[in-house]
């Protein structure tokens, strides 16, 4: 595949959602739950993203007990969570955290997570400081104005790869709900 052609594909994998309700660019959405490969550091280090993503992407190109590579997925998730800052890739070719090989790295955790019912709200360009509060103003006054109960802090995703254009980018802010 060219370079053109990625940066305006859908070559990744992302998880499966069921659609619930859609206005504008905000989804309502249920997800299943997903196998994950996580890092973290301390809260207020997020300027480490691009250490957080190397360690992941270490884990699934080979860094793992046995050498096995596994396919790039979107999207990556950010979240400020206990204090700390995590970083999130889906490893959705499995159904269980016991069907992929341990990490070499002892920074790298595999979960289960179960997003369940959410708030999303997609926006494209960079997933940046300002553009993060600028959709995040807008979907909590959406939240606010529909009475949703949030039960959990907000995650950034990122879809794309960095060499795609940032008007073709697709980024999402996602809230559990009740």
């Amino acid at each position: 595949m060219t370079f053109f052609g990625l940066a305006f594909s859908d070559y990744y994998k992302e998880p499966n959602y069921r659609l619930i309700k859609k206005e504008d660019n905000i989804e309502i959405r249920y997800y299943s739950d997903c196998v994950i490969a996580r890092t973290s550091i301390a809260k207020g280090a997020s300027e480490m993203n691009n250490s957080m993503f190397r360690t992941l992407a270490g884990y699934i190109f080979g860094s793992n007990e046995e050498n096995q590579s596994m396919p790039m997925t979107t999207p990556v998730i950010t979240r400020e969570k206990d204090g700390s800052y995590d970083m999130i890739f889906f490893m959705l070719d499995v159904n269980d955290v016991s069907d992929l090989p341990e990490p070499i790295d002892k920074n790298v955790y595999l979960e289960n997570i179960d997003l369940g019912k959410t708030i999303v709200i997609q926006f494209s360009w960079w997933a940046s400081d300002t553009n993060i509060k600028k959709y995040k103003k807008i979907i909590e006054a959406y939240i606010k104005q529909n009475n949703i109960e949030l039960i959990s802090e907000m995650m950034v995703a990122q879809y794309n790869p960095p060499w795609s254009w940032p008007f073709t980018r697709r980024n999402e802010l996602i809230f559990q709900i009740k």
